[in-house]
């Protein structure tokens, strides 16, 4: 379950890594910013990378194109490209104050390109481009790379590679948000900017513009001597291939942070969700119709043909059956069950509901002893008929009452001891005195006190001596 899990998260993490981009530094003058207020005359460049805030004054070199090639000079000119193969780029957040000063205490990324054409660049089939073991880059302009295809550390004039090793520095918010596409390695790519000058001069500053020529297309070229170029760049724009990177940020195929080429931001997004939500719920469906017909053989395997036709033969009856309105066994027990219940809570006597009446409301539920024996005792005597007072109803009378009281103290003891209640003391049997035919003894088991609203008194009429 938990490979699964992995594969799941390895490919959801495979496609939406176009739309996550390496950590780098902000626009503007707060804390971990870079803002470059850009003139051909004058650049000012402020930092606040390391730390502290610094601000640069420099001097833009551009390009005059020539039949024999571009001229290069301080405050004029267009921007000059760095074309080539992307080999290795990193990205940068805050520098290390002690070892990066200056401007390279503003850049923001900085890549390392393999110099030529772009049709070239584009050409080279993956895989096979130069590959670099990059250890650290803490300082933009010198890396510090391993024994990979190329180590840049060991570049010389012997080399048959010639390389550029860019520190950038964006002229605009729009250029600093488009250079996150550089973070893909292994692509053609072209950067466009200016170098840089100080005002002070210096031939052999370092990242600054001293003797470096460039092609009739202001195309930068290395220097055959040290086979690698390390210079400081006003980025002004970025050509990629099928998409570029715009100083205004309102090119017609202007790059953005996850983009796809073709379907657009929203256009993969529906896709994932469509490919991945239909997918499973297909995945699904396949999966539980292979497990079907895995059991189906098994099943036939273990009853043979002649078993499979009684269980579809059983199945189509069972469906013509339900069809039809017939309970199964199941079905015509628990409506058996529930028409039982009814009945026995329709059947239930006054004096059986009792104890639960007497539960619900206190040790006795608020009964009135004394009102049920005189409601007893007057219906004992019915209207319009029955035997005169005397003898004879005084003793139906306290025979009724002893039938009653006996009845309510077993109630009482039996939901006691069920728990409804507490068991109360034995009630105190109230009555008047009466006298009692010796020869006629009072039945031992009177029968439920319904019975005695029904009784004609008639049975007790003899109590002659």
């Amino acid at each position: 379950m938990r490979r699964g899990t992995l594969a799941i998260c390895l490919i959801a993490s495979m496609l939406l890594a176009g739309c996550f981009g390496p950590s780098t530094a902000d626009w503007g003058t707060g804390p971990g910013t870079v803002q470059v207020d850009f003139s051909m005359e004058q650049t000012t460049v402020k930092s606040t990378l390391s730390g502290d805030s610094t601000s640069t004054a420099v001097v833009p070199v551009g390009c005059i194109p020539g039949t024999a090639g571009g001229d290069l000079q301080d405050g004029n000119g267009s921007a000059i490209s760095f074309t080539g193969y992307l080999a290795a780029s990193a990205f940068y957040d805050s520098h290390n104050q002690q070892s990066t000063q200056g401007l390279g205490s503003s850049v923001t990324t900085a890549v390392a390109v393999q110099s030529m054409s772009f049709s070239e660049a584009a050409a080279v089939v993956d895989g096979e481009g130069s590959r670099i073991d990059l250890k650290d880059w803490s300082e933009p302009l010198y890396p510090r790379t391993g024994p990979g295809s190329v180590n840049l550390e060991k570049i010389d004039d012997k080399d048959d590679t010639r390389w550029f090793v860019l520190g950038l520095i964006p002229t605009s918010e729009s250029v600093l948000k488009g250079m996150t596409s550089l973070n893909e390695w292994h692509q053609p790519v072209s950067i466009h900017g200016y170098l840089v000058d100080t005002e002070e001069g210096g031939t052999f500053s370092v990242g600054k513009w001293r003797s470096q020529e460039a092609t009739n297309e202001c195309s930068l070229k290395v220097d055959r001597n040290t086979n690698r170029e390390n210079l400081y760049v006003l980025v002004t724009g970025i050509t990629l291939d099928g998409a570029t990177v715009s100083a205004n940020g309102e090119a017609d195929d202007e790059w953005v942070q996850g983009d796809v080429p073709f379907l657009g931001r929203g256009g993969f997004i529906m896709f994932f969700l469509v490919a991945g939500l239909g997918g499973a719920v297909g995945l699904f469906i396949v999966s539980k119709g292979m497990l079907m017909k895995s059991a189906g053989r098994s099943m036939r395997i273990l009853i043979g043909d002649e078993g499979m036709k009684r269980a579809e033969s059983v199945k189509t009856d069972a469906k013509a059956a339900k069809k039809a309105g017939m309970e199964s066994p199941t079905q015509r027990q628990e409506r058996l069950n529930r028409e039982r219940k009814k009945e026995q809570k329709k059947e239930r006597s006054p004096v059986e509901e009792a104890p639960k009446k007497a539960s619900s409301g206190g040790a006795l539920g608020g009964f009135d002893l004394d009102s049920v024996l005189a409601s007893t005792s007057s219906s004992s005597s019915r209207p319009g008929g029955g035997a005169p007072p005397g003898r004879k109803s005084s003793v139906v009378e306290a025979t009724n009452r002893d039938i009653i009281v006996q009845n309510i103290t077993y109630n009482i003891q039996d939901s006691a001891v069920a728990g409804d209640i507490s068991p109360p003391k034995p009630p105190v049997r109230r009555r008047k005195a009466v006298k009692k035919a010796p020869s006629e003894p009072v039945e031992e088991e009177a029968p439920p006190v319904r019975q005695f609203e029904d009784e004609e008194e008639e049975e007790f009429s003899d109590f002659s001596f």
